[in-house]
């Protein structure tokens, strides 16, 4: 298709099916987040056999779980914003790489400071592809199935847990401990140059460059519309200028400031409950009288509510826009959440409760996620994703403290849970007020 007239890119996506190149970005950034999901997670399916082995306290694991959030707010904060001024498949084979060599070289610690450094260096990887890849697929991804296409690829995260907490109960009796981070580590290292060959860069991102991008933009729009006939002589549309000057500024040039802290405020609060969910709930379970099978089991439907919710709840916030769908879903999460701690007595309707839990709360975060993709626009969207995601692991790190602090005060199910249900009330009215909010779908569409 040789034409004289600039072609837009945002039209290019929108107004076709999902094209096989438009898959493959979807499928890789889906097992990048597996990979990342599981080695966030090695940690936590190693603790006891780590612990024996270098005579550890239970409680002194700790700062080892710490370690990895504190290196995932610190990627978020510093890795993501790379894909702002190198490219979204610049950070991500960066991220990749730095995860992998970190995960595996964990399998080689030969002490509790060498095992703290290490997780925090391997939390910097992860903490920098999660933005860059909610960059890449919503920048893929028509306008009218975004929230859905970064559901998809988050899902990515349970899944991660489900395939590690499997490897390790076979790994561990039979190799130890460190057989896990081989894995965790030799799968990513495997995967980078699979990125090198399939992964595209964003489309919008190389025609933000302008002449400096032509070249590698023409390679990828042939794979993207191979029956088309693209010259030298096409030209394509973007209003955007390449990223200047320091990244974090732009989240706050005209009309964002607002957006970015209202953003930062909701990212904190909804992960300091879904940590203290993940974290706290199958002891709790097992304090109020119930089995250990019992709590695993409680545990697990947390986070098959927090894969379910995400997928069926995308569909909500794209039909009905993000301000009033997404105040819905925390609302009910509160609600959820605080009721859970009053049925403490009961294992179904704990049980059940704890499933809408993780069902609000983990579908809120990804569709928070979507949104800040969606507020911010090329020049810095990685760096506003990342942004929030950094911010938001500090609420990550305080929710287990939190909880852990009511809990040594002996207050209670119904008071630990009324008070992170709360938290999810709180959310709710951070988010109402922020002003670019996402549109209906039918609405997206004619504003791209």
């Amino acid at each position: 298709m040789q034409t004289a007239e600039p072609v837009r890119i945002a039209d290019m996506i929108d107004q076709r099916r999902l094209s096989p190149l438009q898959k493959s970005v979807m499928l890789l950034c889906t097992v990048i987040i597996v990979l990342d999901g599981f080695d966030v997670q090695a940690m936590a399916f190693t603790a006891a056999a780590v612990a024996t082995e270098y005579g550890i306290a239970k409680g002194d694991m700790g700062p080892l779980f710490a370690a990895g959030l504190i290196g995932m707010a610190v990627g978020a904060l510093v890795v993501g914003p790379l894909g702002d001024r190198l490219g979204r498949k610049t950070a991500l084979r960066f991220s990749v790489l730095t995860f992998g060599i970190f995960t595996l070289a964990t399998a080689f610690a030969t002490s509790y400071e060498m095992l703290f450094l290490l997780r925090l260096l391997t939390g910097i990887g992860l903490g920098g592809a999660l933005p860059n890849a909610t960059a890449l697929m919503t920048e893929y991804a028509p306008a009218r199935m975004r929230n859905f296409a970064v559901a998809v690829i988050f899902l990515g995260i349970p899944l991660g847990g489900i395939l590690g907490g499997l490897l390790a109960a076979e790994l561990i009796p039979r190799y130890g401990w460190p057989s896990v981070f081989i894995v965790g580590g030799a799968l990513p290292l495997l995967l980078v140059p699979l990125l090198e060959l399939l992964l595209p860069e964003s489309l919008r991102f190389l025609a933000m460059l302008g002449e400096r991008g032509k070249e590698p933009l023409l390679k990828v729009i042939r794979r993207l519309d191979p029956a088309g006939n693209w010259g030298p002589e096409a030209r394509f549309e973007s209003p955007e200028a390449a990223p200047r000057g320091f990244p974090g500024a732009r989240l706050f040039d005209a009309g964002y400031a607002r957006d970015s802290l209202l953003l930062w405020a909701a990212f904190f609060t909804n992960l300091m409950v879904i940590y203290f969910l993940i974290s706290w709930t199958p002891l709790l379970v097992r304090e109020s009288g119930f089995s250990q099978r019992a709590a695993t089991q409680t545990a697990v439907l947390l986070n098959v509510g927090g894969a379910v919710g995400p997928l069926l709840l995308a569909w909500v916030v794209a039909r009905w826009g993000s301000r009033l769908s997404l105040a819905a879903i925390f609302v009910l999460g509160g609600v959820a959440t605080c009721l859970a701690g009053q049925v403490s007595h009961s294992l179904p309707l704990l049980m059940t409760l704890i499933f809408f839990a993780g069902f609000f709360s983990f579908a809120g975060q990804i569709n928070l996620n979507a949104l800040a993709a969606s507020i911010y626009p090329t020049q810095s969207r990685a760096t506003g994703v990342g942004w929030a995601l950094g911010i938001g692991r500090l609420g990550s790190i305080l929710g287990p403290l939190v909880g852990g602090a009511l809990v040594g005060l002996e207050l209670g199910m119904p008071v630990y849970f009324v008070t992170f249900g709360s938290v999810l009330l709180i959310t709710m009215t951070v988010l109402l007020p922020i002003r670019r909010h996402q549109p209906p779908a039918a609405q997206a569409v004619a504003m791209t």
